[in-house]
């Protein structure tokens, strides 16, 4: 194949939907802690047991490129931990920059917990991205209206959605693998999602780490 073709091939590569697009594009309008289309949901719910001092974790990685995609529950918060990580004048910036782009997970704005893992190797390179069903920080999932924010929050919504819409069409198409790592944000799905082609599901979901199950098949499938 000739330079100039490969180029073209290239240039309209760029120019094709990406199946993250709609995810990166709806996190694109997050200006402060809370994105727009939730303020109003958690004014209904004032004694919640979120954290919204720092801009949520919905993802971390590149989604563009993932081709392994790892659901979690929801943002954690560590009081002394979570702060930290925020202290730098700015640190907030990046951290939504971080979000709007879509980057490779970088340790100026993930989180520790994220870095620490081992599926983060992935995450660093661009190979996998985490995706959370419920963007918002919490100490416990069992805290107050944690489970009724699930059901209500717009964009938590959105992400199952998109879950739906846009990725399990990826996964019949063996072009995604999902591991359903920790599934009780996802609702439903979690039901949908055990029947796919391409999908595991981890036999210890509270562990902090992937399982070996989940890990040597999503290893399988970026080395297939």
């Amino acid at each position: 194949m000739d330079l100039p073709l490969i180029h073209l091939k290239a240039q309209v590569a760029r120019k094709m939907p990406n199946a993250a697009d709609p995810l990166i594009e709806f996190w694109s309008h997050l200006e402060g802690t809370i994105h727009p289309t939730d303020v109003e949901t958690f004014e209904r719910f004032p004694n919640h047991g979120f954290n919204l001092d720092y801009p949520p974790p919905a993802y971390v990685g590149d989604l563009r490129t993932a081709r392994i995609i790892i659901l979690q529950n929801n943002g954690g918060y560590r009081q002394g931990v979570t702060d930290r990580e925020f202290e730098d004048t700015g640190s907030e910036d990046r951290f939504r920059l971080a979000l709007h782009k879509s980057e490779p997970a970088n340790p100026e704005y993930t989180a520790p917990y994220y870095l620490n893992r081992n599926y983060s190797a992935w995450l660093k390179s661009g190979a996998a991205a985490l995706v959370n069903g419920v963007a918002y920080r919490s100490i416990d999932g069992k805290a107050a209206d944690v489970k009724a924010l699930t059901e209500e929050l717009p964009s938590a919504r959105f992400h199952r959605n998109w879950l739906i819409e846009k990725m399990v069409p990826e996964l019949i198409a063996n072009e995604r693998f999902v591991v359903l790592h920790r599934w009780s944000r996802w609702g439903d799905l979690a039901k949908i999602l055990r029947g796919l082609p391409n999908v595991v599901q981890s036999p210890a979901p509270v562990s902090e780490n992937l399982t070996r199950v989940e890990y040597e098949a999503a290893d399988a499938f970026l080395n297939r």
